[in-house]
């Protein structure tokens, strides 16, 4: 009985591991269907709102209004542009309490750079050093040093946390 128990066993370990292959061949093949979906469906995504804001943007231009009405329209256009690229650069998608947060960090410190402000914001959003360099493509050394500056522009201590000073301004009026 139990040379019948170890045959079966081991007839089933035979099998199983091409079944096993099988399966992850399959498994490949529809995570392989799914991204290429994903990637047309982000594609015609990025297609239609891109050049839409673009023609708001050029339209509002062209109104024949008040300049301080046209001058409030186009900065929040901008403002859309701005975020939409970011979001496309970065991988991430913006949410208006982070758009709202790099107007506030924007307004407060005008000696930061844009990529300075998307730090700003990855810094807020938990991202450890070496991620944020990874995101924005320069090497962990180059982020430390960008962060040291970043120190100085803000006008906090070195020894104290950009976390903590961003996490306050974040929540402040």
């Amino acid at each position: 009985m139990q040379a019948v128990a170890t045959r079966n066993k081991t007839s089933t370990l035979e099998h199983s591991p091409i079944e096993f292959e099988q399966e992850i061949e399959r498994l490949k093949t529809i995570i392989e269907s799914n991204e290429k979906e994903l990637a047309r469906v982000a594609a015609v995504n990025n297609r239609n709102k891109g050049p839409g804001l673009r023609n708001l943007l050029d339209q509002i231009y062209s109104l024949d209004i008040d300049a301080a009405v046209k001058r409030m329209m186009t900065d929040a256009c901008m403002h859309l542009i701005e975020i939409e690229t970011f979001s496309k650069r970065n991988g991430t998608e913006l949410t208006e309490s982070d758009a709202a947060f790099l107007s506030k960090v924007e307004k407060k410190h005008h000696g930061l750079n844009q990529r300075e402000l998307h730090i700003c914001l990855f810094i807020k959003l938990n991202y450890d050093t070496v991620e944020i360099a990874r995101s924005i493509g320069i090497s962990a050394r180059g982020m430390e040093s960008i962060r040291y500056r970043m120190h100085k522009k803000l006008g906090i201590g070195l020894h104290d946390s950009i976390k903590t000073y961003l996490s306050k301004l974040a929540v402040s009026d």
